[in-house]
């Protein structure tokens, strides 16, 4: 075998690995088909942390608490579509001060070009 065409198998064998890589680690939802993750806004610059609740990506009722240290906060791995609501607190794990409550932000849609939509104070 000649050092070139060991050459052009290696190529072959690292591009084949890396498209596995890739393929093997995409999540299980698919970009924007099927509602979308939210970014949290904080236009207040005193929330720590929101309740979210409204419907997942399979229609069923859920809410989860997400600590919100920025000023736009990616809430990733939590899939929502149609309205959601959230309540905003002055400390982490939605503890605190209730500062804002707003119950009806949206809709998120189920489909769009991207996976972020953005919800806020």
């Amino acid at each position: 075998m000649t050092n070139i065409t060991r050459r052009i198998g290696h190529a072959a064998a690292v591009s084949a690995l890396a498209a596995a890589g890739v393929v093997g680690f995409s999540g299980s939802a698919t970009a924007g088909t099927n509602g979308q993750q939210l970014v949290f806004h904080d236009g207040l610059g005193s929330v720590y942390s929101i309740k979210v609740w409204g419907s997942n990506q399979n229609g069923q009722y859920v809410e989860h608490c997400f600590n919100t240290p920025a000023t736009d906060t990616y809430l990733a791995g939590w899939w929502w579509k149609g309205y959601v609501g959230l309540e905003g607190f002055s400390g982490t794990g939605c503890g605190g001060q209730q500062i804002v409550v707003r119950p009806s932000l949206g809709p998120v849609p189920e489909q769009q070009a991207g996976d972020w939509f953005t919800i806020g104070v």
